[in-house]
């Protein structure tokens, strides 16, 4: 659920399940070039994000021919000793309660464009469409560039 427009007096509705099911999204992204990678899990934790780290090393840089610096926020299973690291990825953390600095952050909005404010019979019945909105949104360089690259960035 998120707001919405409507006209001055109008109560707007949006269907709605009192259940919860859950998906997660781990999003890497290089702001400059707008170059998008999503990975979808089935929980947040510090295993799922060591395999998430993994997967976008393996996906981005298969010859481990350069560093991989990742901007992360620090949410527990990000900052666990837990965490494994692949070589070539470092990982600088933001300041405490500033999400709006994370650039991932803002992928979250069109990403969410036309799944939200609907009721989804399950959480299988949102899958496709959420993973179609992936792939679109993986496509969308110019967009995710413009939503992302802070003129603070160092230029990468």
């Amino acid at each position: 659920m998120r707001r919405c427009w409507a006209k001055r007096g109008v109560r707007p509705t949006a269907p709605h399940a009192n259940g919860f099911e859950w998906t997660y999204l781990y999003g890497f992204v290089h702001p400059f070039s707008g170059r998008t990678d999503l990975l979808r899990f089935d929980t947040v934790d510090t295993a799922s994000f060591s395999a998430a780290l993994s997967l976008f090393k393996a996906r981005v840089d298969p010859a481990d021919e350069r560093l991989l610096i990742l901007v992360v926020d620090n949410a527990g299973w990000h900052r666990s000793a837990k965490v494994v690291v692949p070589p070539g990825v470092q990982l600088v953390f933001t300041l405490p309660d500033t999400p709006e600095l994370m650039p991932a952050e803002h992928l979250w909005i069109p990403l969410k464009e036309g799944l939200v404010n609907r009721a989804w019979p399950s959480l299988q019945a949102l899958i496709e469409p959420l993973d179609q909105r992936c792939v679109w949104l993986m496509q969308q360089h110019a967009l995710v560039s413009n939503l992302t690259s802070f003129h603070w960035l160092p230029a990468a």
